[in-house]
């Protein structure tokens, strides 16, 4: 199991994948204060579809590796509540509801099937939040590895692969995840929702 981080997008590719084994057992959450009730978003005044800064950044994150890049010049900060995308945006900082409500903004208004997946601890009051996506055949521009999954976990501003085991489903996904913490945590249950599970709405490409 290995992640990578893009905080060092300027060096090789080789070397990306050394930095990210490193960073992601450097991770410093442990959990996040999701709550079993969904969030409640509100519209914010029609998520402010005239930025046009905003819209920019929206069309140039076409792919996961753009986002990710996006993703890691944000900072992780716990705080209540959630924020839109359009709040995300503008703070750059936030948990892992934040970064998975913008990440998941994102992939849909590109066209990707995009699902939010929170994890439930067994005996623990702080869940967790992934991002799992279906790739594109147009991923395998930038795609690193040997082959391709079905599926993409973004975990706050990681992509989390494997080089074992075939991302096929998303139970595939949450056993890898989960089999990273090994004995810390126990897999209490976990949810499949759509892409706008927090309420809401989509904006159209223009």
């Amino acid at each position: 199991l290995f992640s990578i981080n893009y905080n060092t997008i300027k060096v090789t590719m080789k070397k990306l994948f050394v930095l990210g084994i490193a960073l992601f057992f450097c991770l410093f959450f442990t959990g996040c204060s999701w709550v079993t009730a969904p969030p409640i978003i509100p519209d914010n005044g029609g998520m402010d579809e005239y930025d046009y800064q905003f819209i920019f950044l929206l069309d140039k994150l076409n792919t996961p590796f753009e986002l990710l890049f996006f993703l890691s010049t944000c900072h992780y900060k716990e705080h209540e509540s959630a924020y839109t995308p359009y709040e995300f945006y503008t703070k750059k900082e936030g948990d892992c509801v934040d970064y998975g409500v913008f990440s998941c903004y994102v992939l849909h208004y590109h066209d990707y099937n995009v699902y939010s997946v929170p994890i439930f601890f067994l005996n623990e009051s702080a869940g967790h939040l992934l991002t799992v996506f279906e790739y594109k055949d147009t991923d395998a521009d930038w795609y690193w590895g040997s082959r391709m999954d079905k599926y993409g976990i973004i975990d706050v501003s990681s992509l989390i692969s494997s080089v074992s085991t075939a991302l096929d489903s998303i139970e595939d996904c949450v056993d890898l995840y989960m089999g990273w913490w090994g004995d810390t945590y126990t897999l209490e249950s976990y949810e499949v929702n759509p892409w706008n599970y927090c309420g809401y709405r989509t904006m159209a490409r223009q």
